[in-house]
């Protein structure tokens, strides 16, 4: 077992509820204490993100635990029913219920027919995996048990991924979606899932296409690609050659087409801004190298983008536990993230709000994943991703005192 001084992995349950959390109309309880439940809620606002799903509790006491008793969970599935009317009801367990074998499901099969509302059992919430696993599977749940048949509109998209525990969020949705307008003259039909509705997730499938953008939302785009046939693509956006290999695979889907005039301003403005940062740096003897942590994609894009500018990548340290071949290390010790950072000449320093708060000697500082200690978003103009995101980061390496 790890000392942490910080906060230690999320589970599964925690990415459960983020990624249930910011969905409008969406109704969830949870068969566990009041009090870890009342935690989880906390966390939404240490994410800059909002809380429009209405999240009840159960709560539990000794004979529960001791007994397996399902009463609560019974009876205030059937009192929700009754006064909130929701379409749907998502059932999920708390850490301490998972642990004890508390069959969710069955409580659904039993009270299916005694409530007017569609009950969704949530098996994950245990202490086996990480939150990403929860965002994975509560996306593949949403597009399984809520997305209907529908018209498909060839000028409609759906994004899969950004949920509020993506650090910057609002920003990069802002972003995604500008270039989607400009760039091809397409509108957003549903995001998964920082803004958006049980309605409109009902509708995903009217879109012509499904942007993955990441790793957590691939097992959604391909059961919607076998049950709706609607393509989808995922490729990073950071750094401008993910961006334009990204743009031009959108470019091969039916009924894309690109717009190659602003295409190519797009690039020249940021090729312009890249050399800068070259120049800048090719006379600089000291320590080029420069650290990431944080989530699997933040980190292989932002690493990706770094290496365009001809900074060098040192370390590339994944918060979560990850299946991946690529040269990363994956959830090492808050001990051994301390001693590296105390003691490497870092130019700069990309991570999460524990690692920025750590003693380092990074010269420039960038929080690009959660958790978050302090740091308020709500301007929707930084994106980190796309020819706006290359040229805000550009411009902060810039700003850099040498």
């Amino acid at each position: 077992m790890q000392v942490c001084k910080y906060f230690p992995v999320a589970n599964d349950r925690m990415g459960t509820v983020w990624t249930l959390s910011s969905i409008n109309n969406a109704c969830i309880i949870e068969f566990g204490p009041a009090g870890t439940t009342h935690y989880s809620i906390e966390a939404i606002g240490s994410l800059n993100g909002e809380e429009r799903a209405k999240i009840y509790s159960t709560h539990m006491d000794q004979s529960d635990v001791t007994f397996g008793k399902y009463d609560r969970i019974e009876n205030a599935i059937i009192e929700l029913d009754e006064n909130i009317k929701p379409k749907y009801i998502f059932v999920m367990a708390s850490s301490i219920s998972s642990i004890i074998g508390a069959d969710i499901k069955s409580v659904c099969r039993v009270l299916k027919d005694k409530v007017k509302a569609k009950l969704i059992p949530i098996t994950t919430g245990g202490l086996k995996d990480d939150y990403n696993i929860g965002v994975e599977n509560i996306l593949e749940l949403l597009v399984k048990e809520i997305t209907k048949d529908n018209t498909k509109d060839i000028n409609k998209y759906n994004i899969i991924g950004y949920n509020i525990d993506k650090y910057n969020f609002l920003s990069d949705s802002y972003e995604l979606k500008r270039i989607m307008k400009e760039l091809f003259n397409k509108d957003l039909n549903t995001m998964f899932t920082c803004d958006t509705s049980i309605e409109d997730i009902e509708n995903a499938a009217k879109a012509s296409l499904n942007v993955v953008v990441r790793k957590e939302g691939l097992k959604a785009a391909k059961y919607m690609k076998e049950k709706y046939n609607i393509p989808y693509v995922y490729k990073s956006l950071y750094g401008l050659k993910n961006t334009m290999e990204f743009i031009e695979a959108v470019n091969e889907i039916e009924g894309y087409e690109l717009n190659k005039e602003l295409y190519n301003k797009e690039i020249s403005f940021v090729k312009n801004n890249m050399f800068s940062v070259k120049r800048k740096f090719f006379f600089y003897k000291e320590s080029k190298k420069c650290a990431l942590f944080g989530d699997y994609d933040t980190v292989l894009g932002i690493s990706d983008m770094l290496s365009e500018l001809n900074l060098c990548v040192d370390r590339k340290e994944v918060l979560h536990k990850i299946d991946s071949e690529e040269d990363l290390v994956s959830t090492g010790s808050e001990l051994d993230r301390m001693k590296y950072l105390k003691n490497t000449q870092l130019l700069g320093l990309f991570g999460d709000g524990p690692s920025l708060d750590m003693k380092s000697n990074a010269k420039m500082k960038l929080q690009v994943s959660n958790p978050n200690l302090n740091k308020v978003n709500i301007y929707p103009y930084t994106p980190y991703i796309g020819f706006r995101g290359c040229v805000y980061i550009i411009e902060r390496i810039l700003n850099v005192k040498l």
